[in-house]
């Protein structure tokens, strides 16, 4: 299905909803409807749950009138966004499990960009359950797609952004209904975000000199642009029947279709030493992403005891072309490197749950999951010179043909005990047994020493994992008080290395390969990451929803992967390796407060401070790398009675340094983001308008490579833009 069709499809889905827009359009005295459901508040279920769940639910999600679910998210307590990824305490890289609707997220899935339309609430857990997957070292993030439920209703939404002189449009439709024991709901997405990013590099390459000095032997200037535009329709159908026997069954798709179009261009300024081989060169990029999403389960009470099934299907599929085109000092044309390449991934899952009640306060469950992936990447770069311009030093033509193929299987089993001791103190015990098996093929390609067998033109390179992770939870609620809470939690987890990163196969850099920008390879004889972690919080409710939360967490990991850097034939190339052990804590704080509650004002604020350390990298910068070590929110909500609404709130990341390899050093600049919103209703409908990126601070970075004979360095600043969003919204 092409990306024009879809955004017809799109359009054609919300086009019943057009002649209710008008008509409540023209009806300016109708109030838009407001649905209040009465039950417990979100503090209550907070401190009812075993497992310590925060829940960011759709008042959260649609405050700001956000089109990403990062945007969300970034604003939530310990979480931080780098390079559109979500990480949990500062961690990411496969550190934080990614879960949709508890299934693990498909490969070729972006989460942050996920419309916030779609979701009903995002889960955060900072400890572990067994009955899940343990691979979550830093917490898990659980995704929960929009549920038909309630009355049948529908609503619309359009919304239009305008940042560094783009727009981006989107528009939500939604359908909700219930015939009989069958409910059903479908929520779509349309939405083209465009971007405009600006770059300003400056590189150094300095060398030892006599005077036990160093002397700068190149120093350039590097601006670069890029411009991309994609256009993206996602639907989240679902369908739920209730069955004779206290049985029910439910159904959960997801169908995400985007595609990319880039644009960008380098321009280099040579101050001292001799330019880079492509001192002016351009790239373009197009990508053609399809995601499909099933998940069928059914549900059968015996009694008091209940039995879940389920099973889920997914299927990716990405295709991406890109070229580079290099111009050398003196204007003429040189490298053309045309690259294609293309990633299908299918999963197949099922997992069974039996829970069984001891008494009326104590449950055990015992259960499984497993699920098969397969997933293969082709990837056939072409380099040459440029027609009869190209210059006498052009390259010649070379070929460059990379695949591979990998199939992951899983199988885990669990038992868990929940048991209410007494009416002031919660017990969660558990034991999970998971398996894994990677086997990587690579056609033709040389295979890796160790577990490694060849048959005909094919090496494979097969890694195992098995992993016992015991898990232990206590919630006691103090004496003489109803609302203040201890939490304490214990669990092994663990993080497995991608396919991707097992691979053997090189990616190269286009321009200018040294030690701050090497070439990239995987290493097949990665192990999994080990850990042992301790959770503790302090809960304290108030009224009206106000809390005040104190954590504190600790993480010893064995086997920690880091970046090795080395010379190959002159080139440089950087590879993932086991590289002993590492020790993560922190602290955060979360707090809701009611200001003042006759006029409706809130304050909400949280901190996180995150500390690491890998014991075989000298300091004083061996921290995990990209890891925040400073997350800050502090943000007012206002509410009046007329039904408009306000705030505003400022975020706050730490900027870090980072030994990420041997003689090589990353930093990063801090982030300040100031953003506001007002909605109000006007026009039969919902208005929201937002402003965002206030500050406009440069986003800064740094890589420094030092050996103590040679350095390079490179300093990059990304101009901010503010952003100006308008959204329309109506319901019935």
């Amino acid at each position: 299905m092409t990306m024009r069709r879809s955004l017809l499809i799109g359009s054609a889905l919300l086009l019943p909803a057009a002649p209710h827009v008008t008509a409540m359009a023209a009806d300016e005295k109708q109030p838009l409807q407001q649905v209040e459901i009465n039950g417990p508040d979100s503090g209550q279920r907070r401190r009812d749950d075993s497992l310590g769940r925060i829940a960011v639910g759709r008042d959260a999600l649609q405050r700001y009138g956000d089109t990403s679910l990062a945007d969300v998210l970034k604003r939530q307590p310990g979480l931080s966004v780098v390079g559109g990824e979500l990480r949990m305490r500062g961690l990411g890289g496969g550190y934080t499990r990614i879960l949709i609707d508890g299934q693990p997220a498909p490969a070729n899935f972006d989460p942050a960009t996920l419309s916030p339309d779609l979701v009903e609430r995002v889960e955060l857990q900072r400890s572990a359950q067994a009955d899940a997957s343990m691979q979550s070292i830093a917490g898990t993030l659980n995704i929960v797609l929009r549920k038909a439920t309630g009355a049948a209703r529908g609503s619309a939404k359009l919304s239009a952004e305008r940042q560094a002189g783009v727009t981006s449009p989107a528009a939500t439709a939604q359908w909700i209904g219930r015939n009989g024991l069958l409910g059903y709901g479908l929520t779509t997405t349309v939405i083209v975000p465009q971007r405009r990013d600006d770059a300003l590099t400056d590189s150094y390459a300095r060398r030892a000199a006599a005077t036990a000095s160093q002397v700068i032997v190149a120093q350039r200037r590097l601006r670069e642009r890029q411009d991309s535009r994609t256009r993206r329709f996602t639907a989240a159908p679902r369908l739920d029947a209730r069955l004779d026997g206290g049985s029910s069954v439910t159904w959960q798709g997801l169908v995400d279709l985007a595609q990319l179009a880039a644009d960008g261009t380098q321009s280099e300024h040579t101050v001292t030493g001799l330019p880079t081989a492509w001192p002016e060169n351009g790239w373009r990029s197009r990508s053609d992403d399809r995601l499909l999403k099933s998940d069928l389960g059914w549900e059968q009470r015996f009694g008091t005891c209940k039995l879940t099934l389920r099973a889920g299907l997914d299927a990716s599929h990405r295709d991406s072309r890109y070229r580079f085109l290099g111009v050398d000092a003196a204007g003429n044309a040189g490298l053309d490197r045309a690259v294609a390449s293309l990633a299908d991934e299918r999963r197949a899952s099922t997992s069974g749950k039996y829970l069984a009640p001891l008494s009326a306060s104590h449950d055990i469950a015992i259960g499984w999951d497993a699920s098969r992936v397969r997933r293969a990447e082709t990837r056939h770069q072409r380099d040459s010179g440029h027609g009869d311009d190209a210059g006498s030093d052009a390259p010649a033509v070379t070929t460059l043909d990379q695949d591979y193929a990998a199939t992951v299987h899983q199988l885990a089993l669990f038992a868990q005990d929940e048991w209410t001791v007494s009416p002031r103190l919660q017990a969660y015990l558990g034991l999970r047994w998971e398996g894994l098996a990677t086997r990587v093929a690579l056609p033709g390609a040389a295979g890796a020493t160790g577990a490694t067998s060849t048959t005909g033109a094919t090496n494979t390179t097969t890694t195992t994992a098995r992993v016992w992770s015991p898990v232990a939870q206590l919630v006691w609620k103090l004496p003489d008080s109803a609302r203040t809470q201890l939490r304490l939690a214990l669990a092994r987890t663990y993080k497995a290395p991608q396919p991707r990163d097992l691979v053997p196969r090189r990616y190269t850099v286009n321009n200018d390969n040294s030690a701050t920008q090497p070439d990239y390879q995987g290493n097949p004889l990665l192990r999994p990451e080990l850990a042992w972690g301790l959770d503790a919080a302090l809960e304290v409710g108030f009224a009206r929803d106000a809390m005040l939360s104190v954590s504190a967490y600790a993480r010893r990991i064995r086997d920690v992967v880091q970046r090795q850097l080395w010379q190959e034939n002159g080139v440089w190339v950087s590879s993932p390796v086991n590289h002993g052990n590492a020790s993560v804590h922190g602290l955060e704080l979360d707090m809701r407060l009611p200001l003042m509650p006759a006029a409706g004002l809130d304050l909400h604020a949280n901190v996180g401070r995150n500390w690491s350390r890998v014991d075989a990298v000298a300091g004083p910068d061996n921290r995990l790398g990209n890891q925040a070590p400073l997350t800050a929110n502090l943000g007012l909500d206002r509410k009046t009675a007329g039904g408009l609404s306000a705030g505003a709130n400022l975020r706050l990341v730490g900027g870090w340094r980072a030994a990420t390899a041997q003689s090589l050093t990353d930093t990063t600049g801090v982030v300040r983001e100031l953003e506001a919103y007002a909605a109000w209703p006007a026009a039969g409908g919902h208005w929201r308008l937002t402003l965002a990126n206030l500050l406009r601070p440069d986003r800064r970075s740094a890589v420094r490579y030092d050996d103590g004979v040679d350095s390079s360095e490179r300093y990059t600043a990304r101009p901010q833009h503010p952003l100006v969003r308008l959204q329309y919204e109506v319901q019935r």
